[in-house]
């Protein structure tokens, strides 16, 4: 399969457009990253975290019920205004996560839900990214659909069908390990986990 430069569907003028019914979308379409975004949520304990691709905030604003202090970048304007409705204190801003716009070691953890797997993204770029903004000692999380480790039909099938969305299942494990980390992982379903690792 070539690679793209540009997604065909998942543009920003798509998420723009689809911000006010992302998070019911979201519900019915893809409940899975709910149970991501819980997960994650779980995991983060006192201090700050940065949410990239923070979406509608709806990570952000669980994390605030817990205490965190609570950031987040987007691309999407549409996204970001969601957003500042739903968790009003938090620090949101429109910036890419191959740029996040703050020095090295700027928070105890640093997330990513459903960001990571389009076919046209560079990960590896991302998580350098995330890995530099958190403090030694933090923790890096991501959600996202593993690659299977078989290459059968049906994981064929699988590629070939999520392509067709600008998608593209990724082996983050391996990723992880060749920047010299070893994840841990929870299976949250047969091919999505969330992966962590700390700095």
């Amino acid at each position: 399969m070539s690679k793209r430069t540009q997604p065909r569907i998942w543009t920003t003028k798509t998420y723009n457009r689809l911000s006010r019914y992302y998070d019911t979308f979201m519900k019915y379409f893809f409940p899975i990253g709910e149970k991501g975004r819980e997960k994650i949520v779980e995991k983060l304990t006192s201090g700050s975290v940065l949410d990239v691709a923070c979406g509608t905030g709806t990570l952000l604003e669980m994390a605030k019920m817990k205490g965190l202090e609570c950031y987040g970048i987007d691309i999407s304007e549409g996204m970001l205004d969601q957003a500042k409705r739903k968790v009003p204190d938090a620090v949101v801003r429109q910036a890419s996560y191959y740029e996040i716009p703050y020095p090295e070691e700027s928070f105890d953890h640093v997330v990513a839900t459903n960001a990571l797997s389009g076919d046209f993204i560079d990960a590896r770029k991302v998580l350098l990214e995330m890995i530099r903004v958190c403090r030694g000692g933090g923790w890096i999380f991501i959600a996202e659909w593993q690659k299977a480790e078989k290459d059968t039909f049906l994981e064929r099938l699988v590629v070939w069908f999520a392509s067709l969305n600008d998608d593209a299942p990724k082996d983050y494990i391996a990723i992880f390990r060749e920047m010299g980390y070893e994840p841990e992982v929870d299976v949250l379903d047969k091919r999505y986990y969330v992966y962590g690792i700390r700095k």
